[in-house]
């Protein structure tokens, strides 16, 4: 008897000898391992062909290729970032910013995503990230301009003016060449100084003004500028000096003489007025300086009339210069004519004779500061106020002078001095500069990572009694620079319940960047439970926020927590009904909660029809046509697979998982051919390797149209010498949905030679629905007659078995009738299949049964097993009644057996299988019968 482990209703393929497809084979796996190996390093032609289609503005193609090749390479940083940079081009920034992310995860230094982010942020008006960003970007080129450029622009957009202009300063020196950073510093300062000209921040100007000339010392303009400035503060010896390093530089400039005249004028310096125009009209002509000549020499005639008695004074004084009379008449004068080097001369001369005197210090301090001679002031208030610490004039002094140095300290980034200074000014100054000093402290703390003086000082805020929410805030940023995160979120915690109404939106929004920074840092870390719950208390203040939704759903379905996705997903497709992130999410949680696939394909594939190009939207349809088309297989619906999975291969052409579950539905329908090529797009783990490459040989094998089977059976009783031998050969020829059998059978014994012929026809009406027929005549040693037929049918119930019905007549040699009706139950659980069978026979008048099962164990195909089986029954297997070795009727008969199918190529298959046979001889005796059947089938 020829054994052929096969389904029915398979396709055709290529006739190949069992060598020559072993060699096919062969060459085939090492082309294969060497295709995958050059595919490995192929992710830099994808990021080529991107930025090329990008470059051309073919955005959507490129986007394409993109996740073509992060289906391959998903944590490729480049990859990412250029989807990244697609969702920029359409202003997605939140998509934009979540890739971009994704990247950076993958790459930390990846310095094109962080250009990209920078900008990201900077169009969605997160000032400070981008500034973040691209501070990490001059960390690897400090000297690239075009950073340092984009930085102030940032600083300008964010409204900090003060940094902006610090930094055009600061890179202004790093590129002294660049005339156009030169230019653009300039005509930003000169903005601020006329701005602060405006508000009558004369220091302020002054101090511009001064940074101007240097870098145009021949624009005249800043000249009259730092003159105009200085006469406005009061102070005209500041101004006299810039006058005339101005006359020095532009000689014969009308507008700067008359500056001079008028100021010389001012000062009442009458003789010096003169003696000046009359230089200047012998150096560039009289013209209408005479006029002005002829005008001052009359006012110094009528002011030296008027003045005697300083001539007498002056007079004084040279002959006693410690006349304090003479010298306050002298010295007041000076100073009420604004001639403050005359009024210094005085004082030094007058000093030499009385010495040092706290008043006279005083006056020296008072002079300095009227000449705009800072380093003096400075200088002298130290001094003073070490001699006299107790003089609350002398201390105010001090504070107000280390204040000015621990700001010029602050904008050179001279931290360690300028902490000295505002601790001066924190000791003497008044509240408000205790105020301001303390406030600095903790920049400058901050500023060079001194986190434990930082929590100090706004602990003795707090003790001060001051507690708002910026000082929460403030404590906050201390603590998550220390990565004390517990800490941090409590504290900005503390700022949104105290703020006021009106601020909370803004003390949230500076809340959830925290907490983006906070999360982003855990999840690298992989403490995703811990990161689910800081999302849990940012959704507390900010239910609505659409990242934290988005990061509380991703979290719980990492975490594993489905509910808690369900509710977050709910929560975010309530707050963004059009947001189709939330959809997909919910329908993946429906089909893993409750295996609802049908529901769920449907809907996605409604929700895809509107946003065809969606890509999570593609990945979810997929993935859910996929598990859909899944279950439809096992409930052997393969027609309706197909159309799912072809529907899927739509939207996803290039998907190898889904032209594989393809493979397994055309399998189901034993459309071999269409099998093989399908799963053939799989690629196998090293584990599931061999598995594959055998299971790819059994749908080759079942792909071809022909087959043909040699069989030997041979069988020995028990306790004899006795033995007897089978002899088989088939032909089967499979055409469509039928299957047509041939076979014939011999057997010699000592009775002489018996010979078999069988035919039998198999017809698929349907996937779940096939006929088998066959009949037989024979001599000697088989059935004089044999007719079978039996239906089967797949329902589903026990979720799905194969049910079996059939009947049989047999004629036997000895012209006895046997007939039989047969019911069976077939029942596939993964890698087992268990058959159960009930033969009744009729043996002319008597009633028989037989019980058998058949179980097996697929190893890697349904042509690769082993199997195992058993029977019980009044009556003999129906095979050893075909056979008829021995007649066992209305007895105990039981038989048990085992073997082994296995395919050694594409093309061939072998079996071995074992069978004992025990029955009732008599009362007080039992036979046995041992069989080994050996079969061998080549498919062509």
């Amino acid at each position: 008897m020829m054994y052929v482990y096969k389904k029915k209703g398979e396709s055709p393929n290529y006739i190949k000898t069992s060598l020559a497809i072993f060699l096919i084979g062969l060459f085939s796996c090492n082309l294969v391992y060497a295709q995958e190996k050059s595919r490995s390093d192929d992710s830099p032609e994808y990021i080529e062909k991107v930025k090329t289609l990008f470059n051309h503005n073919n955005w959507e193609e490129g986007r394409k290729v993109v996740e073509e090749g992060l289906e391959k390479y998903p944590e490729e940083s480049d990859l990412r970032m250029l989807l990244g940079k697609y969702y920029l081009n359409y202003k997605n920034y939140d998509k934009a910013r979540y890739e971009l992310s994704k990247s950076l995860n993958a790459n930390p230094n990846n310095i094109e995503t962080k250009q990209i982010l920078v900008n990201v942020e900077s169009l969605s008006g997160r000032y400070s990230s981008a500034i973040c960003y691209v501070n990490e970007l001059l960390e690897v080129h400090p000297y690239k301009r075009a950073l340092w450029l984009k930085k102030i622009e940032l600083y300008k957009l964010q409204g900090n003016v003060q940094e902006a202009n610090r930094l055009r300063k600061r890179i202004s020196h790093i590129y002294p060449e660049d005339n156009q950073l030169k230019d653009d510093y300039i005509y930003n300062a000169e903005i601020d100084a006329a701005e602060k000209r405006k508000n009558k921040n004369f220091d302020g100007s002054i101090a511009l003004n001064k940074e101007l000339i240097a870098l145009q010392p021949n624009n005249d303009e800043f000249y009259l500028n730092m003159i105009n400035d200085y006469i406005k503060a009061g102070d005209l010896f500041g101004a006299q000096n810039y006058l005339d390093k101005a006359i020095n530089r532009f000689p014969g400039n009308i507008e700067f003489i008359n500056k001079k005249v008028g100021l010389l004028a001012e000062q009442k310096r009458y003789p010096e007025l003169l003696a000046y125009l009359q230089q200047e009209m012998k150096a560039n002509g009289a013209g209408s300086l005479r006029k002005d000549y002829n005008y001052y020499l009359t006012e110094a005639a009528t002011y030296a009339k008027n003045n005697e008695a300083i001539t007498l004074y002056q007079k004084i004084f040279e002959n006693n210069p410690n006349n304090q009379e003479a010298f306050s008449y002298i010295f007041n004068r000076a100073i009420s004519d604004m001639q403050f080097e005359e009024a210094l001369s005085v004082l030094n001369r007058y000093k030499k004779g009385k010495g040092e005197t706290k008043e006279l210090s005083i006056k020296e301090l008072s002079l300095y500061s009227r000449m705009g001679n800072p380093a003096k002031v400075a200088a002298l208030t130290k001094k003073l106020f070490a001699q006299y610490p107790n003089d609350s004039d002398l201390k105010n002094a001090y504070a107000n002078t280390m204040y000015n140095e621990a700001k010029d300290k602050m904008i050179e980034g001279n931290y360690n001095d300028a902490l000295y200074c505002w601790n001066m000014v924190k000791q003497y100054g008044d509240e408000d500069m205790y105020k301001m000093a303390q406030n600095s402290l903790y920049n400058v703390y901050m500023a060079i990572g001194d986190y434990y003086n930082a929590i100090n000082v706004l602990n003795q805020v707090e003790e001060s009694g001051i507690s708002d929410p910026d000082l929460y805030v403030k404590r906050a940023e201390v603590y998550f620079k220390q990565q004390q995160y517990p800490l941090a979120v409590d504290s900005y915690e503390e700022a949104i319940n105290m703020a006021a109404e009106n601020q909370k939106i803004r003390y949230i929004g500076g809340y959830g960047d925290m907490l983006t920074s906070v999360i982003k840092d855990l999840n690298e870390s992989y403490s995703y439970d811990e990161s689910l719950k800081y999302v849990e208390r940012w959704l507390k203040y900010a239910p609505d926020n659409s990242m934290a939704l988005h990061y509380a759903v991703n979290l719980s379905y990492t975490t594993n927590n489905i509910e808690k996705m369900k509710i977050f997903a709910q929560q975010g497709n309530k707050a963004y009904p059009e947001n189709v992130y939330f959809k997909i999410k919910l329908a993946e949680i429906e089909s893993k909660t409750q295996g609802n696939y049908e529901d769920v394909y449907s809907s996605l594939y409604i929700e895809l029809q509107k946003n065809p190009y969606h890509k999570d939207l593609i990945n979810a349809f997929v993935q859910t046509s996929e598990n859909y088309g899944q279950q439809l297989i096992k409930e052997k619906n393969n027609k309706k697979a197909l159309s799912v999975l072809n529907t899927a291969l739509f939207y996803r052409p290039d998907s190898k998982s889904v032209k594989y579950m393809k493979g397994l539905a055309f399998e189901g329908m034993h459309q071999h051919d269409s099998a093989y090529y399908y799963q053939s797009f799989h690629e196998p783990s090293a584990l599931e390797l061999s598995d594959f490459k055998q299971h790819m040989n059994f749908l080759k094998y079942k792909g071809f149209r022909n087959e043909i089977g040699l069989s030997y059976l041979y069988s020995e009783l028990g306790d004899t010498t006795k033995t007897i031998t089978i002899s088989g050969i088939a032909y089967r020829r499979i055409q469509n949905s039928n299957t047509y059998t041939a076979q014939f059978y011999y057997s010699g014994r000592e009775l002489g030679r018996g010979i078999q012929a069988q035919g039998e026809w198999v017809k698929n009406w349907t996937t779940r629905t096939y006929t088998q027929i066959n009949g037989a005549w024979g001599n000697k040693f088989f059935p004089k007659w044999s007719f079978n037929a039996s239906l089967f049918n797949y329902i589903n119930f026990l979720r799905g078995i194969e049910l079996e019905l059939g009947v049989g007549y047999k004629r036997l040699q000895e012209k006895i009738n046997l007939s039989n009706a047969v019911l069976g139950i077939t029942k596939d659980l993964d890698l087992w299949r268990i058959n159960v069978r009930f033969n009744n026979y009729k043996l002319e008048e008597e009633w028989l049964y037989n019980l058998s099962t058949n179980v097996r164990y697929y190893l890697s195909s349904p042509q690769n097993y082993i199997l195992g089986f058993a029977s019980i029954g009044s009556s003999p297997d129906v095979e050893l009644i075909d056979y008829q070795l021995y007649n066992g009727f209305s007895v105990a008969n039981t038989m048990v057996g085992a073997g082994v199918v296995h395919m050694l190529s594409g093309t061939v298959s072998v079996s071995v299988l074992g069978i004992w046979n025990n029955f009732r001889l008599n009362d007080a005796k039992f036979g046995n019968l041992y069989n080994i059947h050996l079969n061998l089938n080549v498919a062509f």
